[in-house]
């Protein structure tokens, strides 16, 4: 991986800024989110205040988090005036409730679920990217490949009902008839392709190919962004209030957040002994997280983020979503779309620019 000298060791060796920075005195959010505290070590009280971050995480505590660890580890956070707290997240876990609440002030989604997020009303908007390409696939046997939409044709796919939408929108493209597949419910268990009980199902690439291959199951990768559904991983959110009046902390922890990231994908090994070691439930196998860490990395950096910077996010992508979920009937016809309300790009442009 040719990766830019400057990429982890200049923006690592910034100076540490001043606590409150350009805040000035920040005022309390009524969000429980957000708050300034005064930074403590060994007992003794400091002359500088950290700004309290919560970051619902839409998952349980893993290397798929790598960075967020390693910028809380490495001191990036700290040297941002930021004390960050990261919740584990599960199954049911309702992160963009969470934030548009103002219950926690950062989370994660998904280019379809920003999109689900705007027709609900929800005030939350998406302001960096870890991941450049969706690692979101359909995922078959590599002795049994599919490698087309046409290829699911006479087939059982287990997917979650967001995908099982924009299936039936591309099958609708291509001019496939949705009853020649069969569409099945299921969770992410990749037990259920490596036991034959479905040809095929949707998982995230970087999840579900370390436990199946420790299965010795050796899988085949059908991106859904190579079906005509681009899309991010690892979408950042915040709450529309918060980008207007706190875009600063925003700034500092997207700042934080791109050294963490950095320093990931240049030792994933080491970021995954520290995740297994710390963050991780008990019993979480390091093989398969060091696996994943290695899987991450042409996710990360790739496309925009080489020549534009680590967790760059562009709206476009965001417009391509929007014009599927149309095509399915899940967006009104008569209903515009203002992009603006769901991205933005002045966090993570600021990020870069101050690095």
């Amino acid at each position: 991986m040719n990766m830019p000298s400057a990429l982890p060791a200049d923006i690592v060796n910034k100076r540490r800024r001043a606590a409150l920075g350009v805040l000035g005195a920040l005022p309390l959010l009524g969000l429980g989110a957000l708050s300034v505290e005064v930074a403590r070590s060994g007992g003794e009280r400091h002359d500088t205040a950290r700004i309290r971050v919560d970051h619902q995480l839409g998952w349980l505590k893993g290397v798929q988090f790598g960075g967020d660890f390693v910028a809380l580890e490495r001191g990036f956070f700290a040297q941002e005036g930021l004390d960050v707290n990261y919740t584990a997240g599960g199954p049911g876990t309702d992160y963009r409730t969470l934030v548009s609440s103002g219950r926690s002030m950062v989370s994660e989604s998904n280019t379809a679920g920003m999109i689900d997020g705007y027709l609900r009303g929800q005030p939350i908007v998406a302001f960096a990217a870890v991941m450049q390409r969706d690692p979101g696939c359909i995922i078959s046997s590599a002795a049994r490949p599919i490698n087309s939409l046409h290829d699911m044709i006479g087939k059982t796919i287990g997917v979650p009902g967001s995908i099982r939408s924009q299936l039936l929108t591309l099958f609708k493209r291509a001019q496939i008839d949705a009853e020649a597949v069969r569409l099945v419910p299921v969770g992410s268990d990749p037990s259920l392709l490596a036991s034959g009980q479905v040809d095929a199902y949707y998982n995230w690439s970087t999840t579900a190919v370390p436990a199946l291959r420790a299965a010795q199951f050796e899988p085949h990768l059908l991106h859904m962004a190579d079906i005509g559904a681009p899309g991010y991983g690892q979408v950042l959110i915040a709450h529309h209030d918060t980008v207007r009046d706190h875009h600063e902390v925003l700034v500092r922890y997207t700042r934080a957040l791109i050294k963490g990231w950095a320093w990931m994908i240049q030792h994933p090994r080491e970021c995954a002994e520290l995740v297994v070691r710390k963050y991780a439930p008990p019993g979480t196998h390091l093989a398969e997280q060091i696996a994943q860490a290695e899987m991450m990395t042409p996710y990360i950096w790739r496309d925009d983020a080489r020549s534009k910077g680590l967790l760059w996010i562009e709206p476009g992508v965001f417009e391509t979503a929007a014009q599927l979920s149309r095509e399915a009937g899940n967006f009104p016809a008569e209903q515009a779309f203002d992009v603006s309300r769901i991205v933005t790009q002045s966090v993570v442009r600021a990020a870069h620019s101050a690095a």
